[in-house]
């Protein structure tokens, strides 16, 4: 096992933590950057790991599988971790002069919104992937709401009732995947799925569904991401720059989920339309945004 994988979840662990019990600003701020440093240095070494050895994998605790926590080393996961890293050291320095990186607990709650999404880009396990979510969700509405504005905390609302909405169905396609296979590990899913007996299919497929429901509430796909507009356009600057990967989790969740589990959903052709409708939706929104922060909301969509 390579150790490196379990780093870019306890570096920002213990940053957020250390950052908490910090006494004053300057030292939360030495603290985050420090982190955000090593973090950035991780992820270099993670994507030379991959560029080398092209996958690999963590059992947690030395847990043997399907049980415990298992991190795995994907495709998509290093470059992914790479922009994650590299938003967290720059869009704090980016604010040096003032906003809301001056606010309290923000690095602390920069810290652990990188945790909940290198757990979501590194699991290779259904519900670890649902835990690690609520980790980064809970510190984007306290990062959301910074700077106690109404339309901040309106723009928080409803976030946080829209993913309580996909949290709840979110377990439920768990449940339904767990009842169906006895397993929530993504590799023992996948072997599982071809040898389903034909009573448990129809309560396979409902799981599948609610998940690539939940997950593109999540990479904000049309009709599901009217939401991520008027949210982002309300946040302070450096906070939508921070939140810019979050919709890349949902995203890798459908990709990983598809691929591995679903492939015979014919889930391809309607992904790619909704994803080209998201697009265009993406591109007239900047067009006809009347503020810069309208027009940098949309652009996350594409």
């Amino acid at each position: 096992m390579n150790h490196l994988l379990v780093l870019p979840l306890l570096l920002p662990l213990a940053g957020g933590v250390l950052a908490l019990l910090a006494r004053g600003l300057p030292a939360e701020r030495a603290i985050g950057a420090a982190v955000s440093v090593g973090q950035l240095a991780v992820a270099v070494a993670l994507c030379l790991l991959a560029d080398g050895q092209g996958y690999a994998t963590y059992q947690v605790g030395g847990c043997p599988l399907p049980c415990g926590l298992t991190l795995v080393l994907a495709r998509l996961a290093p470059p992914l971790l790479l922009r994650s890293a590299l938003l967290a050291v720059l869009v704090p320095a980016n604010g040096l002069g003032g906003g809301v990186p001056r606010g309290r607990h923000f690095h602390a709650l920069l810290q652990f919104q990188l945790l909940g999404v290198n757990g979501a880009f590194l699991t290779g396990d259904r519900f670890n992937l649902f835990a690690s979510t609520r980790v980064l969700l809970i510190a984007s509405y306290a990062l959301l709401m910074h700077g106690a504005r109404p339309d901040r905390t309106v723009a928080t609302i409803h976030v946080a009732v829209l993913n309580l909405l996909g949290s709840t169905l979110f377990l439920l396609a768990v449940g339904c995947l767990y009842a169906a296979a006895g397993s929530l590990n993504f590799a023992d899913l996948a072997e599982r799925a071809a040898e389903l007996p034909p009573d448990r299919e129809g309560l396979w497929r409902a799981g599948a569904w609610l998940l690539v429901l939940v997950f593109a509430l999540k990479a904000a796909l049309l009709p599901l991401g009217f939401w991520l507009p008027s949210a982002y356009a309300a946040a302070d600057g450096t906070v939508a720059a921070l939140f810019a990967i979050l919709t890349k989790v949902g995203v890798v969740a459908i990709l990983r989920t598809g691929t591995l589990l679903f492939g015979d959903l014919g889930l391809e052709p309607l992904l790619y339309g909704l994803a080209l409708v998201t697009l265009a939706l993406g591109a007239v929104g900047m067009l006809a945004a009347r503020r810069l922060a309208q027009l940098a909301a949309y652009a996350v969509v594409l």
